[in-house]
């Protein structure tokens, strides 16, 4: 589609949530201009548009800008659409001109045209829109180096991740058990470092020792499924984590907006090769 028509389409899709809090007290200000009122023009604005558009196509470098504000207009229109799904719809906050996090996302928006990339931004402006403050500078970098490839990389590892988002570091030891796993999901060693690379993953491996004075049950949960281990050592109660890659704080934020995968062949490699020391596992 051309330029023009990827702006009209945004319009027309941006015309039927524009009574909503995010565009009333967001994107119009943004805009210069009621949206619902530059969709009513219809057929006149369409004109406009499409005549704009040829004169800026024979006028250089002025033109050129004037097409690239078409585009970026486009692409934040069509974020928006998205945002206002996850809004809460009793809140109309104006966000805090101080909160960097949030207007200099608006304007990474800008940049994005795949749909899947912007739905990830789009709920990250809806939780901040809801709750000022709930995001760093920090995630925004990130943010801003992840593509549609690295988001469903990003996605399909964490189908991997027990508890609050660690993986076995036995996964990458790649033992045969493991390879059918792995090869579905299209993931190496060399995804974790990109995903590493990128702030997702802390950058070293981990391993943590934890009391269990009253000598009971450990539970390592896999989404809904649970893994119950109980002592077996006499004297030694302590449980030590098996060594592990874990999620960074951007990557355990960025998670809960997008969809990992409960893999059954996981929970199953998990039951015989998921191993903690003095403790046995408990069969359902």
């Amino acid at each position: 589609m051309s330029e023009p028509a990827l702006l009209l389409s945004a319009i027309d899709k941006a015309s039927s949530v524009v009574n909503t809090p995010f565009f009333t007290t967001v994107l119009d200000k943004l805009c210069g201009f009621r949206i619902s009122k530059w969709a009513a023009e219809g057929e006149v604005r369409k004109k406009l548009i499409h005549d704009e558009y040829l004169k800026a196509k024979e006028n250089g470098i002025v033109g050129m800008q004037y097409i690239e504000y078409m585009r970026r207009t486009t692409n934040l229109l069509d974020t928006a659409t998205k945002t206002t799904k996850y809004i809460d719809q009793n809140k109309s906050n104006d966000i805090e001109f101080e909160n960097d996090f949030f207007w200099n996302t608006i304007e990474h928006a800008k940049t994005i045209s795949d749909e899947d990339v912007q739905e990830l931004v789009a709920k990250i402006l809806a939780g901040e829109y809801n709750e000022p403050g709930s995001y760093s500078m920090s995630l925004l970098q990130t943010l801003k180096m992840l593509g549609k490839y690295e988001i469903k990389l990003f996605e399909r590892i964490c189908s991997l991740c027990v508890d609050t988002g660690l993986i076995p570091q036995i996964v990458f030891s790649r033992p045969e058990s493991i390879e059918p796993i792995m090869k579905s999901l299209g993931i190496d060693f060399g995804s974790l470092q990109e995903l590493q690379n990128l702030g997702l993953f802390l950058p070293n491996g981990m391993s943590s020792t934890t009391d269990n004075p009253e000598k009971g049950m450990f539970i390592i949960d896999y989404f809904d499924k649970e893994l119950k281990f109980k002592p077996t050592h006499e004297t030694d109660f302590n449980i030590t984590f098996p060594g592990y890659y874990g999620l960074s704080k951007t990557g355990a934020q960025i998670i809960k907006h997008l969809q990992p995968e409960y893999k059954e062949e996981y929970y199953t490699w998990l039951k015989s090769n998921f191993k903690i020391n003095n403790y046995k596992l408990i069969e359902d």
